[in-house]
């Protein structure tokens, strides 16, 4: 068969193409067009290209774009084209990025089968696109490419969904042209409190403007005392600091901290009061059994310069010192002699004054904000000393640093014959993580339905009748909050969570958490809560007027009273449960302000 007779794409992949070229039949657009397509090597273009001058200028272009619908690598073809003809590949192009920084130009060298993949969470460039706001992009994709905009991911939603949710104007506004037959899927926002007159948006309205209105600090949270962590390693002001008349003691033992009498505020002893338990130098040579922590030093309500008996001046910082001690002399290193001194002076201490230990839970949750936040903190690290008098590395006995906010392992060992000898403890090699004070993490979340108008709330069979709260967990070991929400929501009552939005944190001093307040939207509504770890008795929906219902009962009660059969009873006020509930609830949006 003569060479002006063989099928232009047959011909592509065969040797004769200087023979074909030169052939009056087929002319240098149509070889150029199909070159790429059936070309798997590109070892035959490149001498062509040198032989026989074939004019790329008006074809190059869709040259290329065949090359790439057809997955073909095509870096050869690009550099054996002049850089003057068409545009040259150097590195492959990621579309997802390409759209998510709205690179237009990289975007329209792709073909159709790029323009349209998903990655592993089903997202499409649309989607990316859209969810970064790239108006142009979106333009192109929609008016040129002509892409599916009605493609839903994995979490179930589609472009335009994406764009409104997380408040992309422009990309909105190019959707809403260009594909006003989106099969969107809309979200219900939160009734209007009655008689507000406001109209009503959908939930990811809510969400962008939930920011604007601030509320007072969460309780434990409301601390003004300024930390100084930079002077923990500073002996001598940690000493004139505790030996300073003004200096204000948390008292601890057991599980009570020391309340005045008739009264919801804390009771603070004196270095006077307390100097016969701690001695002369408490740092150096505290009694075993015995736990010292510097707090920090309140520089706000200080007492005015013209008080000069009450002024503080230690190392030329004005402000009153802050330490928390706990009495609880527990261990077999705690000497007879310290526990019957412990309670001679908790004895005449107590009667004198007409303070009392009272138990943290429920007490500290009457405490005012600045009092409850310096609880918090103090109860919190306290803790973590009592529980870490060990090494962790070799068992040894540690010993307290830094204020009582590290803990070391002794670096010198006596040996046998008297001498010291070097410790070979893991913990002196590097940072270790039972060094420091350890926080662990809660996530706690407000699951909300697709409609926006119910949350799910789950009930542990120890709770009191009619309690129920949002579902919480610990977030583990290489998990990120939302994950962690997803996680322990799915595995609680087996709703599976989508997407998930921080609201704010508190700490919770029982004894060292921090819880992390979330809302989150379901994906399915069936609950299921044997699925997995079962450690409900009960999971249901609520409606919003439910909730509200119980906000009212709840905002000053105390966790623990007994309610009336068939109920909703909701966490108090002074819980976050009680404040991320709230925020959806009544739709205020509070965020708690700093106090900084």
């Amino acid at each position: 068969m003569p060479l002006a007779h063989i099928p232009i794409h047959r011909a592509a992949g065969i040797s004769s193409l200087h023979s074909l070229y030169t052939s009056s039949s087929h002319s240098s657009h149509s070889l150029s067009r199909f070159l790429p397509r059936y070309l798997h090597s590109f070892s035959l273009f490149s001498p062509l290209l040198s032989s026989v001058q074939i004019p790329l200028k008006q074809s190059a272009s869709s040259a290329c774009h065949l090359a790439r619908s057809s997955h073909i690598r095509y870096s050869t073809l690009s550099s054996s084209i002049s850089s003057t003809t068409i545009p040259t590949m150097t590195e492959k192009i990621d579309v997802f990025e390409a759209a998510a920084a709205g690179k237009l130009e990289s975007i329209k060298t792709l073909g159709r089968v790029h323009l349209e993949a998903k990655n592993d969470r089903g997202w499409t460039p649309l989607m990316f696109a859209a969810r970064f706001g790239h108006a142009g992009v979106l333009e192109y994709l929609l008016s040129e490419a002509k892409v599916d905009p009605n493609a839903i991911n994995k979490d179930g939603k589609t472009a335009a969904d994406l764009a409104e949710l997380w408040g992309a104007a422009e990309a909105v506004e190019v959707l809403r042209r260009l594909a006003p037959s989106t099969k969107k899927v809309t979200i219900a926002a939160p009734a209007s409190p009655a008689g507000s007159g406001a109209s009503s948006s959908n939930i990811a309205d809510w969400w962008k403007k939930r920011t604007i209105h601030e509320i007072k600090p969460l309780h434990f949270s409301g601390s003004v005392i300024n930390r100084l962590s930079f002077l923990r390693t500073d002996k001598e002001y940690l000493l004139e600091s505790v030996q300073a008349p003004s200096t204000r003691f948390i008292l601890f033992q057991d599980h009570g901290v020391l309340f005045k009498s008739t009264t919801k505020h804390l009771a603070f002893a004196s270095y006077n009061d307390i100097k016969g338990l701690i001695g002369p130098d408490p740092l150096n040579k505290l009694p075993e059994g015995l736990v010292l922590v510097f707090l920090g030093a309140d520089e706000v309500s200080s007492p005015e310069p013209d008080d000069s008996h009450e002024q503080v001046l230690v190392k030329g910082r004005r402000g009153v010192g802050y330490w928390a001690l706990d009495l609880s002399a527990k261990g077999a290193l705690a000497t007879p002699e310290l526990k019957e001194s412990i309670e001679q002076f908790a004895n005449t201490y107590t009667q004198k004054h007409g303070h009392y230990f009272a138990e943290m839970r429920p007490a500290t949750f009457g405490l005012s904000l600045p009092e409850s936040g310096l609880v918090s903190q103090a109860r919190s690290v306290v803790d973590w000393n009592k529980r870490n008098q060990f090494c962790a590395g070799c068992g040894r006995k540690s010993l307290s640093h830094e204020g009582g906010h590290k803990r070391t392992c002794p670096s010198v060992l006596q040996g046998e014959d008297g001498k010291g000898v070097e410790s070979d403890c893991l913990a002196h090699k590097g940072v270790q993580n039972f060094t420091y004070p350890r926080t662990d993490p809660v996530v706690i979340t407000c699951v909300i339905s697709r409609d926006g108008e119910r949350v799910l709330l789950g009930r542990q069979a120890v709770w009191p009748k009619g309690t129920y709260s949002c579902l919480a967990g610990f977030v583990e070991p290489g998990e990120s909050v939302e994950e962690a929400a997803r996680r322990e929501v799915k595995e609680e009552s087996g709703i599976r969570v989508g997407h998930v939005m921080y609201h704010s944190s508190q700490p919770w001093p029982f004894p060292n958490t921090l819880m992390i307040g979330c809302h989150a939207e379901a994906i399915n509504e069936d609950i299921n809560i044997a699925l997995e770890d079962q450690e409900l008795e009960d999971a249901r929906w609520f409606t919003r007027q439910e909730v509200l219902e119980a906000l009212k009962g709840s905002r000053s009660a105390t966790f623990g009273n007994p309610v009336e059969p068939g109920v909703l009873r909701l966490p108090p006020g002074t819980a976050i449960a009680h404040v991320i509930l709230r925020a959806w609830a009544t739709g205020e949006g509070e965020v708690p302000q700093s106090r900084m």
